[in-house]
């Protein structure tokens, strides 16, 4: 088995069972230990779904390898943390691109506090005032599908900015994500599969496997798909993103991290904040995953670190008409 060679070569990883198709998969998830559970959706993805519910029923763990489109409500909810696999495993090993995402996966899915929280991250010490931002940006990973619809429609009728968002998902699923977005938030939201014009009001989010950029033409920004290679092991990755708006608009725009396993976002939550910009990061207590807000609450990046209920309010006091 392809799967347990690779993960034979992570240092602390041990392979304590296989379910094999046809089997039970409540005896399967039975006796000893288990700290995660590895599904491989590529060969039988109707019996993958089987076993994220028969995991989750017990709150075990879950990291899911995905073939493009062939895995879908798990996944596409945004509450499973996914890896995209290769078409084969047989040349892969713990050393190989594909190994070395996967032990990153799975160290930020089984040992989540390997960024040790404090009682109060340290935010940040500059640029007590900030200025109006030109643009709001936010990126999340693993709950952001939950936590979007919540933020976005939270600040409806309240900021006139648009908003530009990277939500990690595979390419089939951002589509029905910018739909849902739509109708839930009453703002109008496309996934962006060209260059566009970015207008006010509007919601603009990355397609899957494919990176988000904003720049200005002349007046006007625009944002379009970037090709370039992954990121933090995804695509679309909040890094090239957020690194884009600092360029295109400075100190005017404000980040939001939501929750999300690893620390994309960190770097260009860094170069916005160099740039004048702020950021707002989402607390420990209500995310999923504390990864990505954590590493830039720890950083000392941020404006606030505020529960997910008071995101749009701590935007609407950042971005909103003034008082």
């Amino acid at each position: 088995m392809h799967l347990r060679r690779i993960l034979a070569g992570f240092p602390g990883c041990e392979v304590v069972g296989h379910i094999r198709p046809g089997a039970c998969i409540d005896d399967g998830l039975q006796g000893g230990q288990i700290d995660g559970v590895l599904i491989d959706a590529g060969s039988d993805a109707a019996a993958a779904r089987e076993l994220v519910r028969a995991a989750l029923r017990r709150a075990i763990k879950v990291l899911v390898l995905t073939v493009e489109a062939c895995f879908d409500a798990p996944v596409a909810s945004g509450r499973i943390p996914f890896l995209q696999r290769p078409s084969s495993l047989e040349k892969e090993t713990a050393a190989s691109p594909f190994g070395a995402a996967l032990q990153r996966k799975l160290q930020g899915l089984l040992r989540p506090a390997t960024i040790v929280p404090s009682p109060m991250p340290p935010v940040a010490r500059r640029g007590l005032r900030w200025a109006k931002p030109e643009l709001i940006a936010i990126g999340s990973s693993t709950g952001g599908p939950q936590a979007l619809p919540e933020v976005l429609r939270g600040i409806a009728g309240r900021v006139s900015q648009a908003t530009v968002i990277t939500q990690h998902m595979p390419a089939a699923f951002t589509r029905m994500l910018a739909s849902h977005l739509s109708r839930y938030t009453k703002r109008p939201t496309v996934e962006v599969t060209e260059c566009m014009p970015i207008h006010p009001g509007s919601v603009y989010l990355a397609a899957g496997g494919r990176h988000m950029v904003v720049m200005r033409k002349g007046e006007q920004l625009v944002c379009q798909p970037n090709d370039g290679p992954e990121e933090n092991f995804c695509r679309p990755a909040v890094d090239p993103m957020l690194r884009s708006v600092a360029d295109a608009v400075g100190g005017k725009a404000l980040a939001v991290i939501l929750t999300g396993m690893g620390q994309d976002g960190l770097l260009g939550c860094r170069a916005l904040v160099e740039a004048g910009g702020a950021v707002i990061a989402q607390d420990e207590a209500t995310s999923v995953v504390w990864g990505m807000p954590g590493a830039v609450a720890h950083a000392g990046l941020c404006r606030s670190v505020v529960p997910l209920s008071r995101i749009a309010e701590e935007i609407i006091a950042a971005a909103g008409p003034e008082s």
